[in-house]
C-alpha cells in the first residue's frame, strides 16, 4: 500500500471518450490531494489477476485538520473523493455511499489520515476501503 499527498494540486475528472465513465486524475491546482493504493495481491496461477484500489481526498490548503461523516451531513464540511479501481475489469464510474474520514497535519511532510468509505458502481456493487496511517508529501513530478 502506498500513502502520499501532494501540495497544489486538485481533484478532477475526465472520460477519454464522449460516453466513457469519468475517471479521477490529480492535477495542477491551489488544494492538497491525498491518494491512497491499495495493491492487492497477485496469484502467480492466474494471468492478468492485478487489482489496484485508489482512494483520493482533496481538502483546501492551509488545513491542518479535516472531518467528515456521512452519518452526521449537518456537521460535515464539503468533501471531494474518489474512488478507482485498475485490473482488467473495465472502467466505472463510482459514487460516493457511506464515508467517515479524518485527517491531521503532523509536520510540513506528513499528515495522519483514517477513512471508512463505501463507493457503488453503475450497477450497484458496492466496493468499501478503509485505511489509517501516515501520509508522506511526494515532490516528484508523477504522482
Amino acid at each position: 500500500m502506498y500513502r502520499e499527498f501532494k501540495e497544489e494540486s486538485k481533484l478532477d475528472f475526465i472520460a477519454h471518450h464522449p460516453g466513457d465513465p469519468q475517471i479521477p486524475v490529480v492535477s495542477e491546482g491551489e488544494n492538497l490531494v491525498f491518494k491512497y493504493t491499495y495493491v492487492h495481491e497477485e496469484d502467480e496461477d492466474i494471468a492478468d489477476d492485478e487489482l489496484f484500489e485508489y482512494f483520493y481526498l482533496e481538502i483546501p490548503k492551509g488545513s491542518t485538520s479535516f472531518a467528515y461523516n456521512s452519518t452526521h451531513p449537518e456537521e460535515n464540511k464539503v468533501i471531494n473523493v474518489a474512488y478507482r479501481r485498475s485490473c482488467f475489469c473495465g472502467l466505472s464510474e463510482y459514487t460516493l455511499e457511506k464515508a467517515i474520514v479524518s485527517a491531521s497535519k503532523t509536520d510540513d511532510n506528513h499528515w495522519q489520515i483514517s477513512f471508512d468509505v463505501i463507493f457503488k458502481d453503475e450497477n450497484d456493487q458496492e466496493y468499501s476501503l478503509k485505511d489509517s496511517g501516515k501520509y508522506t508529501l511526494n515532490t516528484d513530478e508523477y504522482f
